[in-house]
């Protein structure tokens, strides 16, 4: 089981558990600062993995289309080739608008694959941020379209295991009540893994 690393990464999986979120309850139930959701939020609409279906509640979706294969391969072939590189110099590459690979790469730093490396002089007085890839980009440049996203396992059964509680399933049925149970044990026994690690 992979630890979750960042506030996008929390987010993510607790959009994935419960299909349907609220802006208000994430930000209790994960104890984010307003800006925290506010970034999250940006970034997994930008990248099409949350869709607002009313005044602050937004649907998680699980398969994110990409503008095709081909472009994202040209993209990560690109950043693999290159190590150090700007958005314009990736946009030329794969051939495509720089627009698109800024909303990528929006995505990819909040992903962890890439991080910025410094700056550098434009022609005339400007700069662009140049990034690097990440060892965790490096291996996802190796297989870049895999969109699918699953939640975690140990997320999963304190989902399952909250919603058996708060149903009150657990006190009215007796089968609801051994889940329960059984829930628990793998809890324990994850996070105990985990601790190990």
């Amino acid at each position: 089981m992979n630890p979750i690393k960042n506030p996008t990464d929390m987010l993510r999986q607790y959009a994935a558990t419960n299909s349907i979120i609220q802006k208000k309850e994430v930000k209790t139930a994960l104890n984010f600062s307003q800006t925290e959701i506010n970034r999250c939020f940006d970034t997994l609409r930008q990248s099409g993995e949350l869709i607002r279906v009313g005044r602050g509640i937004y649907k998680f979706v699980a398969t994110v289309e990409t503008q095709s294969f081909e472009v994202t391969d040209k993209i990560w072939r690109a950043m693999k080739v290159k190590r150090v590189f700007s958005c314009s110099d990736i946009a030329m590459l794969a051939e495509t608008t720089i627009a698109y690979v800024y909303k990528l790469f929006r995505k990819y730093r909040a992903d962890g694959f890439i991080k910025q490396q410094g700056v550098r002089a434009t022609h005339g007085s400007g700069e662009e941020k140049i990034w690097r890839l990440t060892l965790r980009g490096q291996n996802k440049a190796r297989k870049p379209n895999v969109e699918q996203f699953k939640p975690d396992p140990l997320v999963m059964d304190a989902v399952n295991l909250n919603r058996l509680v708060c149903s009150g399933l657990v006190r009215r049925d007796e089968d609801s009540a051994r889940h329960a149970i059984a829930l628990c044990k793998m809890l324990i026994s994850g996070i105990k893994e985990d601790l190990k690690k």
